[in-house]
């Protein structure tokens, strides 16, 4: 690792900015990964040793040392610039939370309130002396690292825990000086180049779009239905955000994967048994929708194309077959839209049409972010392309630490907002599966039976296909 790190300013990319640009307060940007420490035989922390730990480790990264600056009337994408003044202090807390009722209260207070870009971005509070959490023995000190969705995804959250939960110490910080006059140049020749980048875009996208149409009459590329049956989480959110974890022994699901009779992922089995959860729910609410339900599940195009911007996720869409019944062919259909979808984002053709946003000017992107925000949820009977996500980030490393306390469990809590107010996060580590949920009691009062549901769904699923391959399933 280089022995110093330099932080100047940079001008956002466009996939950047549309995070600054859509946030509203029903719409946020906020990325939270959550961390779960065995505190057992450990005294209980001070603010003293968390800020010190803090200090530490905010040298492995920009993120820390940075605030956005948004350039006068939105003329030109904003930047981000060293910030001299930073205090840690303002930005780490400790709080004693005594049961896991407390904890997951305050993570859902944490996730759903707006953060301040007139600062650096980034939060970290740590939950001390926590009881009860689920599959969790003895006591937990719990860790929320929340930063702007503007300065990195949840892909690379995993990089940068493995830093500040691990071992290696920090590089020295430099602090470039801001320079105004240089920012106000780049702003002058970046709103004189606009119009000819966006013009030729246009051209570039209408071309890809004819391509796009060709493979698609081909049966080449698949389009994803464009409406699906609103369902109760796809109204307006009209009460505060709950945060529930619904853990799966890794075992159990490892064994399902190889009894299965083809091929199948660990996301496929996952996306199957939420899809099982989610129809039981409705169906004992009489809620069972005219049609099968769609997930957005973000994939990672790392590797796959070549991004110039800290998030590198696109939003593939995938049916998830509620209207199936038999767990078997559920599995077999959701493996097959996934495929589907996979390729379709994948594809050159489809990553040129989305190149739009690169070359859009700044007030277009904001244009479209207040338009966006305008779109009322209450009395529609459809929603455009899907009805919740889904999301899944690549398992943890278990040699990850907090002042001394062996991390065993890291997870995400991802906002809630209009239109989508039931959300999934898919992590793992060790010997088990955490799929966090979020959602709301006006939409649904009841998480931890949702909880038992995914659990159950899974395990129905399972043993399904134990017995398919006349493999004994492993007892629970």
């Amino acid at each position: 690792m280089s022995a110093e790190l330099r932080v100047g300013s940079r001008r956002l990319s466009p996939r950047d900015a549309v995070f600054v640009y859509d946030e509203t307060d029903r719409h946020l940007s906020n990325i939270v990964a959550v961390y779960f420490a065995d505190a057992s035989g450990h005294a209980p922390l001070t603010i003293e040793q968390v800020l010190d730990w803090a200090r530490a480790r905010i040298g492995h990264a920009e993120l820390f040392h940075r605030r956005l600056r948004r350039v006068p009337m939105d003329l030109d994408l904003p930047y981000w610039e060293p910030d001299p003044t930073l205090s840690v202090r303002d930005h780490v807390s400790l709080e004693v939370a005594a049961s896991w009722d407390d904890a997951r209260a305050r993570i859902a207070e944490i996730t759903s309130a707006r953060m301040d870009l007139t600062r650096p971005p980034w939060e970290i509070h740590v939950l001390d002396r926590v009881d009860g959490v689920p599959a969790m023995p003895g006591t937990t000190t719990v860790v929320a690292l929340k930063f702007h969705h503007s300065a990195g995804d949840g892909v690379a959250t995993r990089a940068l825990e493995g830093r500040l939960f691990g071992t290696e110490p920090a590089p020295a910080i430099q602090l470039d000086e801001a320079r105004p006059l240089t920012t106000a140049v780049r702003t002058a020749g970046a709103l004189a180049a606009a119009p000819v980048r966006f013009v030729a875009g246009l051209r570039r996208a209408r071309k890809a779009q004819d391509e796009l149409r060709a493979l698609i009459d081909a049966g080449t590329v698949h389009d994803p239905v464009a409406e699906r049956p609103a369902t109760r989480f796809n109204r307006d959110i009209h009460a505060e955000l709950t945060f529930h974890l619904s853990p799966i022994p890794m075992p159990e699901v490892l064994a399902a994967k190889t009894a299965a009779p083809h091929r199948v992922t660990i996301n496929d089995l996952m996306l199957t048994a939420i899809s099982g959860a989610l129809a039981a729910y409705l169906a004992e609410h009489d809620e069972t929708p005219d049609g099968a339900l769609a997930a957005m599940v973000p994939m990672s195009m790392r590797g796959v194309a070549e991004w110039d911007s800290a998030n590198q996720l696109s939003q593939m869409i995938v049916d998830l077959h509620t209207d199936i019944v038999d767990p078997i062919e559920r599995l077999t259909a959701i493996q097959r839209s996934a495929s589907r979808a996979k390729q379709r984002t994948a594809d050159p053709v489809v990553q040129r049409t989305d190149r739009r946003v690169q070359t859009a000017p700044a007030l277009l992107l904001r244009a479209a972010g207040w338009a966006r925000a305008q779109r009322r949820f209450d009395d529609t009977a459809t929603v455009p392309l899907c009805n919740t996500t889904i999301s899944n980030v690549p398992p943890v490393t278990d040699t990850l630490v907090f002042c001394g306390r062996p991390v065993r469990r890291a997870v995400g809590s991802l906002p809630i907002l209009d239109g989508d107010g039931l959300r999934h996060l898919i992590t793992s580590q060790g010997d088990e599966i955490v799929i966090a949920v979020t959602t709301n009691a006006t939409m649904m009062p009841d998480p931890e039976h949702y909880g038992e549901l995914i659990l159950a769904s899974f395990r129905t699923l399972a043993a399904a296909l134990h017995a398919l391959g006349k493999v004994a399933p492993t007892s629970a």
